[in-house]
């Protein structure tokens, strides 16, 4: 019998020293029940599982096995689906109990090939211990770098966007994403003091904590995978790793307590994970399009999502539930930010909408419609490329947002334009404030990072 003798390779070894590799346990199994939809003359789903490599290499939804994960691996999912028609392998009983639990340990224990080979290592998720005043004003100098490590940076051909940017509440600090890794600048001085390492692949999002000791990065590899990771701001250091996605991460934040991260992207679905259990807590599955935005309310008890078709949600930050559907973005919703009372929160849209909703009643209070709009070439008869790129709050309650206008703009009301920037070169992606709320720091689609004093 086949499993008999899987099972019998180091019979008078303890169950602690038993290595479980794929050449003696897995490629048996796999000979019994699956290589006739998925070996070298057939691959539904384009998975071939008939050596190691095809193996790790997966199928056309991507990886089917982590290392160290095997709750999260989506062969496990397959075989133990208590939908019999989903189930794998396909019109057939389920898997003896004893299969299962041997190919659970092999992914746990590092999907080693053979007894020879080492085992892979897990991305494993790192939690994190939110602090006791983490949503408060600290005590004493704000969180600044200090002698941080040098690092290598991967070059590019061509300088890449300014994807992700965000400003310290507290402290003249500025993060900015790059390749595989975070920039960092002294907003007073307005130089680049150091970097840190984003091993993910491309940080898409960058939020600091309301206290500013704590930097969170979000992004990864497109059609690959993604992740959240939390930075210690004084030292550098990672204190927090949280979702491994077969898609980059487009959207996230972290609460104002520091006990949740909410993240989406792709897969159409925000997610929110305890950052002291490192477990996914809830979802929100309503989006019908990639998830472009997420934030958090001030006081914690709201998160605001958008996505890509418009669709623009207010949730419950405890459950997930929807409290308010907000409709009237018509394309992306590319940014969101909350007043600092809590009573309204802005979104940007490629639409080229600029609208203040009232958050107690999801309400349109104000709007501008046409606050980016370039102006028309001599001649020009078609249709313009409008959109509101970002936006933040200003701790006085005033606005500042970027479009495809290759403006930067402050606002008092909807109508009521108190400042604006043009970027000569470049489109200015992102727009924020530092802690002293009159200098606006703004990122653009060459890579440059410009200082604007207003």
């Amino acid at each position: 019998m086949v499993i008999a003798f899987a099972l019998s390779g180091n019979s008078f070894a303890s169950e602690k020293e038993k290595v479980i590799t794929f050449a003696n346990d897995i490629k048996p199994i796999l000979q019994k029940y699956c290589l006739k939809c998925h070996g070298n003359d057939e691959q539904n789903a384009d998975l071939n599982l008939q050596n190691y490599a095809t193996l790790l290499q997966g199928g056309s939804a991507g990886a089917v096995v982590k290392a160290g994960q095997s709750s999260t691996s989506v062969l496990m999912q397959a075989i133990t689906n208590e939908d019999d028609a989903a189930r794998m392998p396909p019109e057939s009983p389920r898997l003896p109990q004893e299969v299962i639990d041997l190919i659970a340990k092999w992914i746990d224990t590092g999907l080693r090939e053979t007894s020879s080979s080492k085992a892979l290592m897990a991305k494993s998720t790192l939690t994190f211990v939110p602090g006791t005043s983490a949503n408060l004003k600290p005590e004493g100098p704000p969180a600044m770098p200090v002698d941080l490590p040098d690092i290598t940076v991967a070059s590019t051909p061509r300088p890449m966007g300014i994807l992700g940017l965000a400003t310290s509440p507290w402290a003249p600090l500025a993060a900015a994403s790059g390749y595989k890794h975070v920039r960092l600048f002294n907003t007073d001085t307005e130089e680049e003091i150091g970097r840190l390492m984003f091993e993910p692949g491309v940080p898409y999002v960058l939020k600091f904590s309301q206290n500013g000791e704590i930097l969170m990065a979000a992004g990864g590899q497109p059609g690959h995978s993604g992740s959240v990771v939390l930075y210690e701001v004084k030292t550098g250091n990672v204190v927090g790793r949280f979702g491994d996605e077969l898609d980059t991460i487009l959207a996230a934040d972290i609460s104002p307590d520091q006990k949740l991260v909410a993240f989406g992207g792709p897969g159409r679905i925000a997610k929110a994970y305890s950052t002291e259990s490192g477990k996914e807590i809830y979802r929100i599955d309503r989006h019908t399009d990639w998830v472009t935005s997420i934030a958090f309310s001030p006081d914690g008890t709201q998160v605001a999502t958008g996505d890509r078709a418009g669709n623009l949600y207010l949730s419950s930050a405890d459950s997930g539930g929807i409290l308010l559907s907000l409709a009237s973005h018509k394309g992306s919703v590319r940014g969101l930010a909350w007043r600092s009372d809590g009573k309204v929160v802005a979104s940007a849209g490629d639409d080229g909408r600029l609208i203040w909703w009232n958050a107690e009643t999801g309400f349109v209070a104000m709007q501008n419609t046409n606050g980016h709009t370039p102006p028309r070439p001599e001649g020009f008869s078609g249709k313009l490329q409008s959109g509101v790129l970002s936006v933040r709050f200003r701790k006085d309650g005033g606005l500042i947002s970027s479009g495809r206008d290759n403006r930067v703009k402050a606002w008092r009301t909807s109508s009521d334009q108190t400042g604006s920037l043009i970027i000569e070169k470049g489109i200015p992606i992102e727009a924020t404030v530092d802690y002293s709320n009159k200098k606006i720091i703004i990122g653009d689609t060459l890579g440059h990072i410009h200082f604007w004093k207003q």
